[in-house]
């Protein structure tokens, strides 16, 4: 492209016309008498202005119903802490719940404040390790705007540690789903490469790549399903699979049911998160339903 300004008139050798005409163009070189006048030069107009993309108008869309719903379930989790308070519930499960509230709530403004900030070898680039597997996935992502915040998430999500913090790592870790959920829903991706995403991928890359099928539930695969649920390496991982098999059930074969309820059935540790146990009991339910039907 050339570096001229398009609204400065073109160089020229020879010596200007006195005046220029009353319509306001710059002027030309003198023309002998008799000899043939060129046609005008008119200056380039300016392309016409794109639309947006796709991507671009759903980003804030995405982002302003993650916060909303960061503070919804904030608040909700913090009354019931406070109703807690006069109902005699035990001390342990008060302090977690009002402390995963709180988190919620102020969440949106970490996120916001992290972003502006170095954080070196603290940070944790989720989106790049997603890229390393699923480059096209990685690149949606950045479309929708979406790569400081997730990587936002994912380090709060490594830097709390201890056993008292589970639960609220466990908000976060839905947060970070959610999110990934919602980009789903306005962007397709690739189901091989949320399948690579899954096999190959950390704890917390298995649980996004199960985040874009809950969005998306065109990207339902019983292979997935069933490792994730049977070997799954984090509780909020089998609990998002199971929210996939409930969800999808429609989708699934005889054979991908039967193979699925039979994992529930035989997984000891289901039992042991009572919302596992919860959508556990949901898919039973449907299998049992299904049968009458």
């Amino acid at each position: 492209m050339s570096d001229v300004n398009p609204s400065r008139p073109p160089s020229h050798t020879g010596p200007p016309n006195p005046a220029p005409s009353s319509r306001g163009e710059a002027p030309g070189r003198s023309v002998p008498s008799g000899a043939p006048v060129p046609p005008a030069r008119v200056a380039p107009r300016g392309r016409p202005v794109d639309p947006p993309a796709w991507t671009v108008k759903a980003r804030p869309v995405v982002d302003v119903s993650s916060r909303i719903l960061c503070l919804v379930i904030g608040g909700a989790l913090l009354v019931a802490g406070l109703v807690g308070l006069f109902t005699g519930v035990g001390q342990g499960p008060l302090i977690t719940v009002l402390a995963a509230g709180l988190l919620l709530v102020i969440m949106p403004s970490i996120v916001d404040r992290i972003r502006r900030m170095k954080l070196g070898e603290f940070e944790v680039h989720l989106v790049r390790q997603i890229a390393a597997t699923a480059r096209r996935s990685a690149d949606t992502l950045r479309a929708l705007g979406m790569e400081k915040q997730l990587d936002a998430y994912a380090t709060i999500y490594t830097e709390l540690r201890g056993p008292e913090l589970k639960a609220v790592r466990g908000e976060i870790l839905d947060r970070i789903v959610q999110r990934v959920a919602n980009a789903s829903a306005v962007e397709k991706f690739d189901k091989d490469e949320v399948r690579d995403l899954f096999f190959t991928g950390s704890p917390i890359v298995r649980v996004l790549a199960l985040g874009l099928t809950e969005g998306d539930l065109s990207l339902l695969d019983s292979e997935v399903l069933h490792e994730a649920i049977s070997r799954s390496l984090t509780g909020n991982e089998q609990y998002h699979a199971l929210k996939i098999v409930r969800n999808g059930w429609g989708r699934l074969g005889p054979e991908e049911r039967t193979r699925l309820l039979t994992a529930i059935e035989t997984d000891r540790q289901i039992g042991a998160g009572p919302d596992r146990k919860a959508v556990a009991q949901q898919i039973r339910e449907l299998a049992g339903s299904s049968r009458i039907g």
